[in-house]
């Protein structure tokens, strides 16, 4: 069965996170897993809505115009945008694959790598 939303008012940690749920919200089931995969490797993605990107998405004009950061920053179009530690990113990615595999039982491996890969990858 496919939910709404992949994370819920009650799965937010603070209300300036608005930014990370309607992006992950945003993502479509038959795109999910692909537009999660580059996140193993410590590279962001874009939706219709907005961003996700780490500081290595950066290029030098990026870094002299708007500055660097620590962790993964999610911007929507519309200016608002919230930067959290890798922890906190990591929380939140998970309850998004939760709760896709809630529909998509069969993604289970592919998931559960990719988890794995970013939690290495942002040494959590």
């Amino acid at each position: 069965m496919k939910k709404d939303f992949r994370l819920n008012d009650s799965d937010m940690l603070n209300s300036s996170h608005f930014p990370i749920k309607a992006i992950f919200n945003s993502i479509s089931d038959n795109t999910f897993v692909r537009s999660i995969t580059p996140l193993s490797e410590g590279i962001g993605f874009g939706v219709e809505y907005g961003v996700c990107i780490f500081p290595n998405d950066l290029d030098d004009y990026d870094i002299a115009t708007l500055g660097t950061f620590d962790g993964v920053q999610f911007g929507l179009h519309n200016g608002e945008e919230v930067t959290v530690d890798n922890e906190t990113f990591y929380y939140y990615l998970n309850k998004a694959c939760e709760s896709y595999l809630e529909a998509h039982p069969q993604d289970k491996n592919s998931i559960e790598t990719i988890l794995q890969k970013v939690k290495v990858n942002l040494k959590i």
